[in-house]
C-alpha cells in the first residue's frame, strides 16, 4: 500500500468524525454551543436588520439571475484550486502512472463538503474534504496531505479576503462614522494577523519539517512522537509544491478569479434589490462577511453571516436603507449561498459514486 495511504489510514480517523458526531454528550455539547452562538448572533443583527422580511423587492430582476448563475463557476473554481497542491504528490506516488487527481474526485470531494460546512456546527465540516479525498485512496494523498493542503488554501483565503477588505475600503468612500470604520478595520488587523502567523509556520514547516520535528523533540517521544513526526513529513509534502512556479502562480491566480467571482456575485445582488454601491464597496462587504464566518455561528452560518452582512452595510448604507434593501439583499445572498450549496452537493455526490 502507498505510504500516503498507510499514514492516512494510521490518522485518528475515527476521532475527527467524532467531532462531528461522537458520544451524545459531546454531539449534544457542540450543537448547543453553536446554536446558542447562532441565536447570540442573530439577536445582534436583527437589532439592525430585517433577517426575515415581510417582503422582498427587487428593482433588477436580470441582475438576480445573472447573480445566481454565478454560483456554478463560483463552486467550480473553489473545487479546483486543490489540484495544484495535490496533483504533485499524484504524480510522484504512482511514479507517473497517474498525472493528477481525478476531476471526479477533485470537483466531487468539493462541492460534496461545501455542504458539510455550511450545515456542522463551528465549522467541523473543514474536515470533509480531507476525509473524503483520503477515503478514495488515491496515491499520494492521505489525510494529513489532503488536512494539510485544505489549511493552506485557508489561509491564503483568508489573506485575500484581509486585501479585499483594505483595498475595497481605500477605493472607495464609506459613509459611516469615523469609529465604524476602525472597528471593522481593527477586526480585519486581529485577523490579518493571524493569517499571516498560520502562513509563516506553513511556510516554515514545508521548508524544513526536520528542523521542526528537532525543535518539538518529536522522535524523542517514543512511538507516538515517531507517528507524529511521520505526520508532519506529510503535512509538509502537500503545502511545497505551492511553493514552486509552475503550481503556486496558478494556485494564486485561481483563488483571484474565485474572489473576483464572489465580488462580483455579491455587486450583482446589491444592484438587484437596489443599493447603487460600487465594486469596491461590494469587495469590502463580501470582506466583512468572510471575516465574520470564522466566527463561531449557528449551523448554516446563521448569525455570522448576517452580522458580517450587517457590518459590511453598515459602512456604506444609512441605516434607513439597511432596513430595507439591506434586508432584501441579506436574505436574498443568504438564499443563494446556501441554497446553491446545497443543491450542488447533489451532483458532487454523484461525482464521487460514480469515481
Amino acid at each position: 500500500m502507498d505510504e500516503a495511504a498507510r499514514i492516512g489510514d494510521d490518522a485518528p480517523r475515527a476521532g475527527l468524525l467524532g467531532l462531528a458526531a461522537g458520544s451524545p454528550a459531546r454531539r449534544g455539547l457542540l450543537w448547543s454551543l453553536s446554536l446558542i452562538s447562532g441565536a447570540l448572533l442573530l439577536a445582534l443583527a436583527s437589532r439592525r436588520l430585517e433577517l426575515l422580511p415581510a417582503s422582498i423587492e427587487i428593482v433588477r430582476g436580470d441582475l438576480l439571475a445573472w447573480a445566481i448563475a454565478l454560483h456554478l463557476p463560483y463552486a467550480a473554481v473553489r473545487a479546483l484550486r486543490l489540484r495544484y497542491a495535490l496533483d504533485p504528490l499524484v504524480a510522484a506516488a504512482s511514479r507517473g502512472r497517474l498525472r493528477r487527481l481525478s476531476p471526479a474526485i477533485l470537483h466531487g470531494s468539493g462541492l460534496l463538503s461545501f455542504a458539510v460546512i455550511m450545515l456542522l456546527p463551528l465549522r467541523l465540516g473543514e474536515l470533509s474534504r480531507p476525509l473524503l479525498l483520503q477515503q478514495a485512496r488515491i496515491p499520494g494523498v492521505g489525510l494529513a496531505e489532503a488536512i494539510s493542503a485544505v489549511a493552506t488554501e485557508r489561509v491564503v483565503d483568508g489573506l485575500l479576503v484581509v486585501g479585499l477588505l483594505f483595498g475595497g475600503l481605500a477605493l472607495t468612500t464609506p459613509s459611516a462614522g469615523a469609529a465604524a470604520i476602525a472597528e471593522v478595520q481593527g477586526f480585519g488587523l486581529v485577523m490579518a494577523a493571524v493569517f499571516v502567523c498560520a502562513l509563516v509556520a506553513l511556510i516554515g514547516v514545508a521548508a524544513a519539517p526536520e528542523a521542526a520535528i528537532r525543535r518539538l523533540r518529536l522522535e524523542r517521544r517514543g512511538a507516538l512522537g515517531g507517528r507524529a513526526a511521520r505526520v508532519l513529513r506529510h503535512l509538509a509534502a502537500a503545502i511545497r509544491p505551492l511553493g514552486r512556479p509552475a503550481q503556486g502562480i496558478p494556485f494564486i491566480a485561481w483563488s483571484l478569479v474565485y474572489w473576483a467571482l464572489t465580488v462580483l456575485q455579491l455587486w450583482l445582488v446589491l444592484r438587484a434589490v437596489g443599493l447603487e454601491l460600487d465594486p469596491a464597496a461590494a469587495a469590502a462587504i463580501v470582506a466583512a462577511i468572510g471575516l465574520s464566518i470564522q466566527l463561531p455561528g449557528g449551523p448554516a452560518q446563521a448569525g455570522s453571516f448576517q452580522v458580517g452582512a450587517l457590518a459590511g452595510l453598515g459602512l456604506f448604507v444609512a441605516p434607513a436603507a439597511i432596513q430595507g434593501p439591506g434586508s432584501s439583499f441579506s436574505a436574498l445572498m443568504y438564499l443563494i449561498s446556501f441554497g446553491g450549496t446545497l443543491l450542488l452537493a447533489l451532483p458532487g455526490a454523484w461525482l464521487l459514486r460514480r469515481r
